[in-house]
């Protein structure tokens, strides 16, 4: 998944979390039901464990690029090596 659907995921399922859990919190202080307030203030937590999830999935992310290029500058070095090697040059000698 590219990092701009996965912005456009992470804010519309935040949105639909926070939004549901204000509109359960209200809806529940309203009718006096507390297990409405409850299942409200959970969806309000998972809107913020969505928050916490979403950054630790960008920074791993940025991780991961780092190593791939580190991972092709050296596949590149190596090519270059090899290639020296077939045209002759030997370091050795």
């Amino acid at each position: 998944m590219r990092r701009e659907s996965g912005r456009l995921v992470f804010i519309v399922g935040f949105v639909v979390l926070l939004a549901d859990g204000a509109a359960l919190i209200w809806l529940g202080q309203l009718s006096g039901n507390p297990t409405t307030i409850g299942v409200g203030v959970a969806l309000t937590l998972a809107a913020a464990l969505l928050v916490v999830a979403y950054r630790h999935w960008v920074l791993a992310l940025g991780d991961v690029e780092a190593l791939r290029r580190d991972l092709r500058s050296e596949v590149d070095r190596l090519r270059a090596a090899a290639a020296a090697a077939r045209d002759g040059y030997h370091p050795d000698r």
